[in-house]
């Protein structure tokens, strides 16, 4: 794998990882050697306090000696209590010795100095000591204190000192030999320190700095529009490989705008060009269509004046065609409507001059029309109060009719009711006789039980005594309700039988009430038609009598419209005329006057004339004077 394809996290992370194990590893033998020394700085520390424990033991000796040589000349009881304090120092710095020393020989000495020390004090020391408590023997007491046991101590003591000087110079050799490992591990590790920071500032130089410092250059030169460059290193996997991947991005794009901009001029051109085309083409629309506005004016100039003759004959430009095509067929369509319309004026004005005729006409009509109507009016009101009341004595006649069907109903519905009554009650009868028969099954079944019961409890001896006597009781039960069933079967059979010759009676009843309810509703109907078509005259009667008036009334308004229509009539000539002359200001090809048009027929002698005819056929109906 080339170092090219590590990203910079990782390449400074193997980079200071070097240095870090590099500087590491000279701490931790400078730390080694630094314990060496520590260790043996406290060791000797051990060894000089056990040079004084030793130097006291000798002291001791010595003061032990010089007390008890001055209590054997002198009996001073200070140096008795002086020895015995150096004997407790002794000991203790025998005791501490043996505790402090980590060396087997040393504790072996302590022990055999502690013991040559007794062994003095007992012999050479107490006992010359207890002696001199008499002063007579003080001189032989002193004779036997001897130095000879003391000698020996004194060489075992500086033995012990001389030993722990030999560790002492053995450990401070120790600690130079660490001292001069620990500067030698340092330079070492600063030299390899150095060097390795050297190489790696060279390595990362030529691995990110200066592809680094090659990428700036050449963004710039993209960046002063030279897209001619070549972007290097795109194939590495690091971060600089990304950055060419993006600089060519950048390339490609300014390639890319430079052809889009080039593109865009072409665009911007072509769009000059279609503009300047545009505004020809505007110029001359707007020529077309100021022509098109001129004589689009001069028609509307001569519409204006009442010439309908006038017409646009220069064709228009383009779509402006239609335009003109279809304001001259409006003039053409305005004048032939035109022309209608000064026809349809002259027949106005003399079909007002008619209707001013027949207006008079109509009012001396109207009068005689009236005075007829009035005798009309009072013949027929005698007519209708006689079958007015001709109809209101039908009417009391169909009541009664009315009331006596009801009345045979009324049975009819009682009879139907006494007759599913007795229908029910044979259906109710033979469900009784129904439920006999079952209640005549359960006491037999009952009785087989009872009888199984006694058998069984004849069988179980005299356990089933009591048993025995119960089902007999049930039996005993059983067979009178069996022959109660039967009895009441027999009563049953005997109502059914009874019931069947009333419900036969009442059926012969209700349909000889039928018959009655039929007739009667046939005289019903009978009575009824003769009430309704008495009805139906009086109230023809009455409508006829109604229209009559209404007629009457119709008559007197039909005068007074008259009157008014008269009025109107001569109005109308009089707007027909001004009707005229307005259309005489409108200028017409081939204007003539229209043809005369034929009378219409007089409606009032036309109504008249149909109801001479009706009456003479006796077809008048109600319905005929509402279409009068």
């Amino acid at each position: 794998m080339s170092f090219n394809n590590v990203s910079f996290s990782k390449k400074l992370l193997v980079s200071f990882a070097a240095l870090i194990a590099l500087s590491v590893a000279s701490d931790a033998l400078i730390f080694s050697k630094m314990q060496v020394i520590e260790t043996d700085a406290r060791n000797n520390d051990t060894t000089f306090t056990l040079t004084l424990d030793a130097q006291t033991i000798l002291r001791g000796v010595v003061e032990q000696q010089n007390a008890a040589r001055a209590y054997v000349m002198g009996g001073d009881a200070d140096q008795l209590a002086t020895f015995n304090e150096n004997k407790r120092l002794v000991n203790e710095a025998l005791g501490r010795f043996a505790a402090r020393t980590s060396r087997p020989d040393q504790k072996a000495r302590a022990e055999g100095l502690k013991t040559a020390i007794a062994t003095w004090q007992a012999e050479q020391v107490e006992r010359p000591m207890a002696l001199a408590r008499d002063p007579a023997a003080r001189e032989a007491a002193l004779a036997q204190l001897s130095g000879k046991s003391l000698a020996d101590i004194r060489r075992e003591v500086d033995t012990l000192v001389a030993t722990q000087e030999e560790v002492q110079d053995e450990r401070v050799a120790s600690m130079l030999q660490a001292a001069t490992l620990g500067k030698l591990a340092l330079l070492v590790g600063a030299a390899l320190s150095i060097a390795a920071a050297f190489a790696i500032a060279w390595l990362l130089s030529r691995t990110i700095a200066r592809p680094v410092i090659e990428m700036t250059g050449l963004m710039r030169r993209l960046a002063a529009g030279d897209n001619a460059v070549e972007v290097k290193g795109r194939e590495r996997r690091d971060e600089i490989g990304q950055m060419a991947a993006a600089v060519q991005v950048f390339k490609d794009a300014a390639i890319e705008k430079l052809a889009l901009e080039a593109a865009a001029e072409t665009q911007r051109q072509a769009a000059e060009e279609e503009r300047a085309r545009n505004d020809a083409l505007r110029a001359q629309a707007e020529r077309e269509q100021a022509a098109v506005v001129a004589a689009t004016a001069r028609g509307m100039g001569a519409l204006s004046t009442g010439d309908l003759t006038f017409r646009i004959a220069e064709p228009f430009p383009g779509d402006y065609e239609q335009l003109r095509t279809d304001f001259n067929g409006s003039m053409a369509k305005l004048e032939e409507t035109m022309k209608v319309v000064v026809g349809n004026a002259s027949g106005i004005h003399s079909s007002s001059q008619e209707v001013t005729v027949a207006s008079d006409d109509l009012a001396k009509r109207t009068e005689q029309q009236a005075a007829g109507l009035e005798e009309t009016a009072a013949a027929l009101d005698e007519i209708t109060a006689t079958v007015r009341k001709t109809a209101e004595s039908a009417g009391q006649v169909r009541s009664v009719a009315i009331s006596a069907k009801e009345g045979a109903e009324a049975g009819g519905e009682i009879v139907s009711q006494a007759v599913e009554a007795m229908g029910q009650i044979e259906r109710s009868a033979r469900q009784i006789n129904q439920i006999i028969g079952v209640i005549d099954e359960i006491a037999f079944q009952t009785n087989l039980l009872a009888l199984n019961a006694g058998v069984e409890a004849a069988r179980a001896g005299d356990a089933g005594k009591g048993f025995a006597v119960v089902a007999s009781e049930v039996r005993a039960l059983a067979q009178r309700s069996a022959e109660a069933a039967r009895e009441i079967k027999t009563l049953i059979a005997d109502s059914t039988a009874k019931v069947d010759d009333g419900v036969k009676l009442v059926g012969d009843t209700g349909r000889a009430l039928e018959r009655i309810v039929g007739e009667v509703s046939q005289i019903n109907a009978l009575v009824s038609e003769i009430a309704l078509a008495a009805q139906e005259q009086a109230t023809g009667l009455g409508q006829v009598n109604v229209a009559v008036n209404q007629m009457d009334q119709v008559t007197q308004q039909n005068a007074a419209m008259v009157e008014e229509t008269t009025a109107a009539s001569h109005s109308l000539s009089r707007e027909a005329s001004v009707l005229s002359d307005l259309m005489g200001q409108f200028r017409l090809a081939n204007a003539g006057r229209p043809a005369p048009q034929a009378r219409s027929r007089n409606p009032v002698h036309a109504a008249q004339a149909r109801l001479v005819q009706m009456v003479a056929t006796d077809q008048v109906k109600p319905d005929a004077w509402e279409e009068f």
